[in-house]
C-alpha cells in the first residue's frame, strides 16, 4: 500500500460490489483516499463531502431521488498525470465506462452533489449527441 497523497475521489452509484472493490483497490494502491457517497448525502455540497476546510455540513439537506449513474469526483490531484494514471489503471483492469467524472473546482465545490451529477449528465448527453452527429456526417 502506498502512502496517502492527499488526493481524494468521491464515488457514487457503484452498485456492483466486485467492481466497487476493484476500483477502491486501485485508488488505495495509488494512495488516493476514497469516499463513498450515499443517497442521503446528495444534498450536501461537494466541497464538504471532499473534506475541504471551511465547507460546513448542511444540517438540513434537501432530499433528492437516487441517481442512475456512477459518478467520480476527483479532488486535490496535484498533477494531471496522476489523474491520467488512475484512469489508465481503471481501464487496464477493464473497469472503464464511468461517463460522469470531473475534477472538483472552486466553483462546483459549492454545488450539491446532486446538482453536480445532474450537470455532468447534461454535459455527457451533449457530448454524446455531438459525437453521434459528427459520426453521421462522416
Amino acid at each position: 500500500m502506498h502512502r496517502p497523497t492527499g488526493e481524494t475521489v468521491l464515488m457514487y452509484g457503484f452498485t456492483d460490489p466486485q467492481r466497487t472493490r476493484e476500483l477502491q483497490y486501485i485508488m488505495v494502491q495509488m494512495g488516493i483516499r476514497v469516499k463513498m457517497i450515499r443517497d442521503d448525502q446528495l444534498g450536501q455540497t461537494v466541497g464538504f463531502l471532499a473534506g475541504i476546510k471551511g465547507m460546513e455540513e448542511n444540517p438540513n439537506p434537501e432530499s433528492y431521488p437516487p441517481l442512475n449513474e456512477e459518478v467520480l469526483v476527483m479532488y486535490n490531484f496535484s498533477l494531471d498525470q496522476r489523474i491520467d494514471l488512475m484512469l489508465t489503471n481503471i481501464k487496464q483492469r477493464g473497469l472503464e465506462g464511468i461517463p460522469l467524472k470531473c475534477v472538483l473546482t472552486s466553483t462546483n465545490r459549492k454545488w450539491t452533489f446532486y446538482d453536480l451529477a445532474k450537470e455532468l449528465e447534461r454535459e455527457h448527453a451533449m457530448l454524446m449527441s455531438g459525437q453521434s452527429r459528427k459520426a453521421k456526417e462522416e
